[in-house]
């Protein structure tokens, strides 16, 4: 049963080491990541793997880099299946993993101060979080991080919606001054397995060794991105003092996705120029684009090109499997319109009378000629 004994439950001490475990790897990776550049990027690819986590939890199997190509807006490409209801459920599963997504998304907007669009979802998410952060930082008597496990506990407990809790606890750790950044990886997902202990004390246990592996696996996301950015940094090779190459790896690697407007406006170029220097760092192996398309193409570091797998390029339109559509044929000529007259009869032309007496005497001539050239031959 999630590999907790009935000792190491009832076991104080052992709860204890488990706890201090966590706080030393949150810390750790917190400290880490405190004004690091690549800061934004790692939020970008963690929330996209505790998406893909939680809506396992869910039941619903989501693919990371097809869930980075939807949320981009770029067109999915068909799943490969011939069944209609497995294509139903990989919608599903991106809806799903949509709305975990905006509910993250709500926390950060929550921080930054920007009101939420009354057109969308946002509203309700943040209404959402707003409840589990109340709900998880209410005074509690004893260490902000036993706290927080039996808080978390309490509202799952009540059945109130999982996805807002998972998704406040990152703010809850930094409210309460467990971490100095936000980071969306750390949720306690392992204690929603279901076969993860139920009891109070096996409970905070699988919480405190959830949160130190999702630390763990947060840092390894960290140094992984840091390696394509070394190596990106690499594949460029000695430039120019005034180039503007190795300021627009720095700025693919603290993106997740960026496109020529975009890196224009932040190096001060022009359009086409950033075209430019996207395409070189492509030729060059420090970078990959991910939609497929002519225009309007975004580029992230080598790790990316699973994204463009999941796109289907742009749509061409044109001639399209299945009926042809219906053309709609005017009516004859004829009925509208008097018939042409028809025209004449040609006249029959005189039979041509041709004098052959000259061709005959060039024959006879052209004959002579070669008979003569044949002796003359023959005689050698």
């Amino acid at each position: 049963m999630f590999g907790i004994s009935l000792s190491e439950k009832a076991d104080p001490a052992v709860r204890a080491a488990a706890f201090e475990r966590a706080a030393l790897a949150v810390a750790r990776l917190d400290a880490t990541l405190d004004g690091h550049p690549l800061l934004p990027a790692w939020q970008h690819w963690v929330r996209l793997e505790a998406v893909r986590a939680h809506a396992g939890l869910d039941g619903h199997r989501v693919d990371p880099q097809r869930l980075a190509a939807y949320i981009e807006g770029l067109r999915l490409r068909v799943p490969d299946t011939p069944a209609h209801h497995e294509r139903g459920a990989d919608l599903d599963a991106l809806s799903h993993a949509l709305r975990l997504y905006g509910l993250m998304l709500a926390v950060a907007d929550r921080r930054s101060g920007r009101p939420p669009d009354a057109s969308t979802d946002a509203p309700e998410h943040r209404r959402l979080v707003e409840d589990a952060l109340r709900a998880l930082t209410q005074p509690s008597p004893g260490a902000h991080l036993p706290a927080l496990a039996r808080a978390m506990r309490a509202w799952l407990v009540e059945d109130r919606p999982r996805g807002a809790v998972r998704a406040a606890l990152p703010a809850a750790l930094q409210a309460t001054g467990l971490t100095r950044g936000l980071l969306p990886i750390l949720a306690g997902a392992d204690t929603l397995r279901p076969d993860s202990p139920t009891d109070p004390d096996g409970w905070t246990l699988a919480f405190a060794r959830s949160l130190e592996r999702e630390a763990a696996d947060g840092l390894a996301i960290l140094r992984r991105l840091e390696h394509s950015w070394r190596a990106a940094r690499a594949a460029i090779g000695p430039r120019r003092s005034n180039s503007r190459l190795p300021a627009a790896v720095d700025l693919l690697a603290a993106t997740p996705l960026l496109g020529p407007v975009r890196l224009a406006s932040l190096l001060g170029c022009s359009v086409r120029g950033a075209g430019m220097m996207l395409e070189d760092l492509v030729a060059c192996g420090a970078a990959v684009e991910v939609t497929g398309r002519g225009s309007h193409r975004l580029y992230g570091l080598p790790g990316t090109e699973g994204i463009r797998g999941e796109t289907a390029g742009p749509r061409r339109y044109g001639r399209r499997r299945g009926r042809p559509p219906k053309i709609m044929v005017p009516e004859p000529l004829a009925a509208t319109e008097p018939p042409l007259p028809s025209s004449p009869a040609p006249a029959r032309l005189d039979r041509l009378e041709v004098d052959y007496t000259a061709l005959d005497a060039l024959l006879a001539d052209t004959d002579r000629v070669v008979e003569r050239v044949q002796r003359m031959l023959k005689s050698r």
